[in-house]
């Protein structure tokens, strides 16, 4: 997520990504919170095909797969392993406890459960901390990239359409494999691997097309599609929806992220300082996605020391759910702390490395 792309137009729409991504975990109003999952988390997928490049024998996909164990799975390892050796020093400063957390609160590991945990992390790509509980997208965009990868060995002698045919193979999928396993871990992940590579194609095709959807009356027709789907989903929806809502959650998804391309291109074009800031929040998503949960847990203490709250409450995950909800200004705090806290963290890491290195 933190590679820096050619196209401009496609890091503002990564940063439009990961501050909605941000705003959703921060204890938003719920009627921005159901808009945001419409297609929030697709956009990725989608933005990510764009920059594929057709595998015409097996070297190119040996290359393909080398990257993205590069850019996907060892960043995912290394931050997962950074926050488990954190957990107890975690512990003892409060930002986890018992009694509160995802699951219900954690406890101090012993040296068998970091070996445990460590051999999930790097051979099933779960049981990683809570504070990277965004991380699910780097699994999923992985298993994605390994589908494409093994799509197109097994396609390779399809002459025509072969892409359309993936984008239909990759939907029905995911609803076969919904509807027959649901409640199969192993198969959930293959799932949202599906989901993806649709999303992945859907980017990879739908940008041969732009002239056609990439303008006034494309984004208004997409902007009346999601305005239909959030009054069609009335209790919400996710990529991890049922199999009978894949299709209508697709096309509500598809229809998020084509509007949020083209809004892109209009601010590249006539945004300048909004630009830059979004250039720069487009190029670090990675750091935002592994830091907010953690910059997080700093508003919550705030806001147990404000309201006299016992100091437990600061390991409430995402946030303080009581406060948040009843004082409509805190999930902006929760936002702006979310998103800045780790690109601050990043530049002062940066400046840290240069100076060791020169001495």
């Amino acid at each position: 997520m933190a590679k820096k792309d050619h196209n401009n137009g496609i890091t503002i729409a990564k940063a439009i990504g990961i501050i909605l991504m941000v705003i959703g975990h921060s204890g938003c109003p719920q009627f921005l919170f159901k808009f945001i999952y419409l297609f929030h988390m697709p956009l990725f997928f989608f933005c990510s095909g764009i920059f594929y490049k057709e595998m015409t024998g097996s070297e190119a996909v040996i290359q393909f797969l080398k990257k993205r164990i590069k850019g996907l799975y060892v960043p995912f390892v290394k931050w997962s392993v950074f926050f488990l050796l954190l957990h107890n020093l975690l512990m003892l400063v409060g930002v986890y406890n018992p009694y509160y957390g995802y699951e219900g609160g954690s406890s101090f590991y012993t040296l068998s459960d970091v070996f445990q945990k460590l051999y999930l992390i790097m051979f099933t790509m779960h049981d990683y901390e809570e504070l990277l509980g965004g991380f699910w997208f780097i699994r999923a965009l992985f298993i994605t990239s390994v589908l494409m990868a093994m799509f197109s060995i097994l396609l390779k002698k399809v002459p025509r359409k072969k892409y359309e045919l993936l984008c239909l193979l990759s939907l029905l999928l995911t609803v076969v494999i919904r509807r027959i396993a649901p409640e199969i871990e192993f198969w959930r992940d293959i799932s949202m691997g599906t989901l993806g590579a649709f999303f992945y194609i859907s980017g990879y095709l739908l940008m041969r097309y732009k002239s056609y959807w990439h303008n006034k009356y494309g984004a208004i027709l997409c902007c009346f599609i999601l305005f239909l789907s959030y009054l069609y989903f009335r209790d919400g929806i996710s990529m991890g929806c049922g199999y009978n809502k894949v299709v209508t959650f697709s096309i509500s998804a598809l229809s998020g992220t084509l509007f949020t391309i083209y809004i892109s291109s209009a601010i590249e074009r006539r945004l300048q300082i909004v630009r830059r800031i979004l250039y720069y929040i487009g190029n670090h998503t990675l750091d935002i996605l592994a830091l907010h949960f953690l910059s997080f847990r700093l508003v919550s203490f705030c806001i147990v020391l404000l309201y006299g709250l016992n100091v437990s409450h600061v390991a409430e995950h995402p946030v303080i759910k009581d406060v948040s909800m009843s004082h409509a200004y805190w999930w902006i705090l929760y936002c702006t702390i979310g998103i800045v806290l780790p690109l601050l963290l990043n530049a002062a890491w940066k400046v840290i490395m240069n100076k060791i290195k020169r001495s």
